[in-house]
């Protein structure tokens, strides 16, 4: 195999793995078995450990020596932390987009938020894996929303912590959901953009993000390792 050729393996077993991670099919600080990921995608080992390596450069995966790699943990004391970052920032590139955004940008925004409705949100019934479908629309949508803000800077923040807290969200979406409407959500945030009015659509973005938060109830373990017990929210 030339080293074109195992580069574009490596990059697709990455993906295959990133995908296997948000979409939370491994749960938090869940092994990861280089040998069966390997037999799974047909691949060989090295190539697995590559591109686990590039997902633990990510923050995604934990290393650990002598016992291989684990999908990174969930702790209590940083999801408020990182979910606060993450609405400060995407409330600075969502004010920002909105006031640079241009009727070409609607158009986008308007079919990113009709691909997201027609896509399923989950692979068979609830509780089963998140669809690498939605997940893929969903990250779509919320990029189009923000793709007007022309700060550099404001966008690779939001990316960073996008990809942290939908680890999260992909999560949440395991657990049964009476009362949550996403359709409608990301609906309304996409009309008060569209409308240019900042303040409505950075107060719903807020509210779509803080509910993501209290889906889940999460308890410290015993002796204060701080990974997460998930149970359904009341």
């Amino acid at each position: 195999m030339n080293d074109k050729s195992l580069s574009t393996l490596t990059e697709t077993t990455y993906r295959k793995l990133h995908a296997h991670v948000m979409g939370s099919q491994v749960k938090p600080d869940g092994k990861l078995k280089i040998a069966e990921l390997a037999q799974l995608l047909s691949v060989s080992p090295s190539v697995v450990r590559e591109a686990l390596s590039r997902l633990v450069s990510e923050g995604l995966v934990v290393a650990e020596p002598q016992r291989g790699f684990r999908v990174a943990p969930f702790e209590a004391s940083d999801i408020n932390y990182l979910f606060e970052a993450r609405i400060e920032i995407e409330r600075l590139c969502l004010t920002d987009a909105i006031e640079h955004a241009d009727l070409a940008w609607e158009g986008r925004l308007v079919a990113a938020l009709h691909e997201l409705g027609r896509t399923p949100e989950e692979r068979g019934q609830r509780g089963q894996d998140v669809s690498e479908a939605w997940l893929k629309a969903h990250a779509h949508f919320h990029s189009v929303l923000v793709s007007a803000c022309r700060n550099p800077w404001y966008l690779k923040m939001r990316a960073n912590l996008y990809l942290h807290s939908e680890r999260f969200r992909a999560l949440a979406l395991q657990f049964p959901v009476t009362n949550r409407d996403l359709h409608a959500e990301h609906e309304q945030i996409a009309q008060a953009a569209i409308a240019r009015d900042t303040q409505t659509a950075c107060a719903l973005m807020t509210v779509h993000l803080k509910r993501t938060v209290n889906e889940l109830v999460w308890e410290e373990c015993a002796a204060g390792s701080g990974v997460i017990n998930l149970r359904n929210a009341d």
